[in-house]
């Protein structure tokens, strides 16, 4: 920070903002106002281009630690930033090792462990009663819980219903955005207890702390939960794309929980927010239209990301949606920040004198620092309690705690012209807050990886005989009825009324749901070859149905209607972050004929075929609707074909 000039102590100026007399500097200790306002800075109720919580940054300036911890100086938060970058690279390490637990474990509990590290050492949450932060734990942990064991099926049941469009896509976005902004409210709970129970006196910062807290806890144990599967399903996940890992990570680990952090932080502050006696003065209007408008705007922000993860659209584009949305949160949350602690009440003076946590100046105790525009409230108040420990050089008592090697020496501003002692101000040092992170997370993952790992099965053994199963095909379909498209191009035969199957049908063909089982649905439809193959044409069905699709094997000798052809078998890792995870298997069969392509695809949960599962003989095709999926593909019959 820019050397501030020193200012007579008794000098003062008349504050425009609030009309009040106050120390001579370059902002009102007051209310925190430019007291010689420039072009370009914006209007005082705002001040946009100093940050309370931090000078030296603009409000728009999406600053992630400053933000996060406003509480504290910008060399405190070096090692936050440290941290960060550890997290990423730990999920980094664990995406290239094929370790889904792990990668989940750090995903969901980096960010929050690191932000509990950093509020015990500093003494933020020594400023919060100890039962607002038992209530907020329990209450966000088990509202998460129950919230995913209620909604983890809902949206993957519709979703997983691809082939259909107008209704089927209605009902995803009603269901989908429901769920997502379902929970999002739901993150308000613990937040909006506590704040009923409080009785103390309120300040912003501390319902930031309890909203930011229960925003993460939240996000972590639904993201846990939700993906509780992977940690029993294998502790290498071979199969798994490293592309995939890659995205789930980003989202997960980062994007979500900065986005939660940020909403519920908003809400919090808002929630504890008391407006400055002489609000009036302030245009208190103000500050309620504009925290309005970034608690809305958060909303928003959970609707587009809802949107994006049940749109369908590439992995690519879901991860640009939740950063951009996490920015936008950001820089809402810090819009609160600013207005929250311009505005809010604070103590009146008391004369004396601390040491500035920000420009490291020794100024007049007031709301904000006259030098750097930096709010008081944005400290915990054990370092308020040390900074307030300043005397004039050369008049300090030799028995004075402050008096030690732990002291130094620092200029005034609209203080009496002399040097001050003062306590040297908190270096956070970055060993302690890494080594301590990466122990606790090395607790976390044992248990969260190493004891699911004992329940893991080896995979099944198969003896032939007498495992040697029946084939998956060649039951008879004489019995189906059959659709017959118009201008009888093609004819296909479909599962009967009464079966396990909900059968629509439109002009291209027909849609079978099986409601059985593991569930899925089967697709038994045509299209226009337009001269292109029948490699091309399901190229082209799977990209369109399925654009997060990765191939697994291609079928030989594929056949539709008894006609040569391509298939291939294909693997979908959902990304939508409000299902439980589960491992989607797709099947694509592809013939043409006379310029017409015939389509057989079926879709479903991947399920691991084996002696006690499936036809009872090894079989890649792994998912349970294939086995009914051979009956209809040979059904198909082109115009002219003769009878079978």
């Amino acid at each position: 920070m820019t050397e501030a000039a020193p200012v007579p102590a008794d000098a003062s100026m008349h504050c425009h903002n609030c009309r009040s007399n106050v120390p001579a500097g370059a902002f009102c200790g007051n209310c925190g106002a430019h007291l010689a306002p420039r072009a370009g800075d914006g209007p005082a109720w705002l001040r946009a281009g100093v940050f309370c919580a931090a000078p030296h940054e603009s409000v728009a300036r999406p600053s992630l630690a400053s933000t996060l911890l406003p509480q504290l100086s910008e060399l405190t938060r070096r090692p936050f930033n440290m941290g960060l970058v550890l997290i990423v690279i730990a999920m980094a390490v664990l995406v290239e090792l094929h370790l889904p637990g792990g990668l989940i474990t750090v995903a969901s509990l980096g960010l929050p462990l690191l932000l509990l590290i950093y509020w015990h050492r500093s003494g933020v949450l020594s400023d919060i009663p100890r039962w607002a932060v038992v209530t907020t734990v329990v209450l966000a942990v088990a509202l998460a819980v129950g919230w995913v064991l209620i909604t983890g099926d809902l949206v993957v049941s519709t979703a997983a219903s691809p082939f259909e469009s107008g209704s089927a896509g209605r009902r995803v976005l009603r269901d989908g955005l429901g769920v997502a902004e379902g929970g999002s409210i739901l993150m308000l709970v613990p937040a909006g207890i506590v704040r009923l129970l409080w009785r103390g006196r309120r300040d912003s910062l501390t319902g930031f702390v309890i909203g930011v807290l229960s925003a993460l806890l939240f996000t972590a144990a639904a993201t846990l939960t939700r993906l509780a599967p992977q940690f029993v399903s294998a502790p290498i996940a071979r199969t798994q794309p490293v592309q995939w890992l890659f995205f789930e990570a980003a989202v997960r680990g980062v994007a979500v929980p900065v986005t939660a952090a940020c909403a519920l932080g908003l809400v919090g502050t808002t929630l504890w927010f008391h407006r400055h006696r002489e609000a009036s003065r302030f245009g208190s209007w103000r500050v309620i239209v504009g925290l309005a408008l970034a608690a809305v705007t958060v909303l928003g922000v959970y609707a587009v990301v809802g949107w994006a993860d049940i749109e369908g659209v590439s992995q690519v584009q879901v991860l640009s949606w939740h950063v951009a949305m996490a920015l936008v949160a950001l820089v809402s949350l810090r819009i609160g920040l600013q207005l929250t602690l311009l505005h809010e009440r604070t103590d009146p003076p008391t004369g004396a004198f601390l040491l500035c946590l920000h420009c490291r100046h020794v100024v007049p105790e007031m709301a904000f620092c006259p030098a750097c525009g930096a709010a008081d409230r944005a400290a915990p108040e054990r370092s308020r309690r040390e900074r307030r420990r300043v005397s004039p050089e050369g008049l300090v008592a030799q028995d004075d705690p402050a008096n030690s090697g732990d002291t130094a020496l620092w200029p005034g501003y609209a203080a009496p012209e002399r040097i001050y002692t003062a306590a040297r101000l908190t270096r956070q040092s970055p060993t302690p807050v890494l080594a301590t992170w990466l122990v606790g997370m090395t607790v976390l993952s044992a248990i969260f990886i190493g004891l699911p790992a004992l329940t893991v099965r080896p995979a099944p053994r198969y003896n032939c005989p007498p495992d040697c199963g029946t084939p998956m095909a060649g039951q008879p379909v004489s019995a189906n009825p059959r659709f017959t498209a118009a201008g009888g191009l093609f004819s296909v035969a479909y599962p009967a009324p009464g079966s396990a199957y909900e059968v629509t049908t439109d002009d291209t063909g027909v849609t079978a749901k099986f409601t059985g089982g593991d569930g899925g649905e089967l697709r038994l439809t045509s299209q226009r070859a337009t001269e292109q193959t029948a490699r091309d044409v399901a190229k082209d069905f799977i990209a369109a149905t399925f654009p997060t699709a990765r191939k697994s094997f291609e079928i030989p000798n594929a056949m539709v209607g008894f006609q040569p052809g391509y298939g291939e078998v294909d693997d979908v890792f959902p990304l939508d972050l409000d299902t439980s995870f589960t491992r989607m298997r797709v099947i694509v069969i592809v013939a043409v004929k006379n310029d017409l392509a015939l389509i057989a695809a079926a879709t479903g949960p991947f399920h691991e075929f084996g002696p006690k599962f499936g036809p009872g003989r090894p079989s890649p095709a792994n998912v349970q609707i294939a086995e009914d999926m051979g009956r209809y593909v040979n059904s198909f019959q082109w115009k002219g074909d003769p009878p079978r």
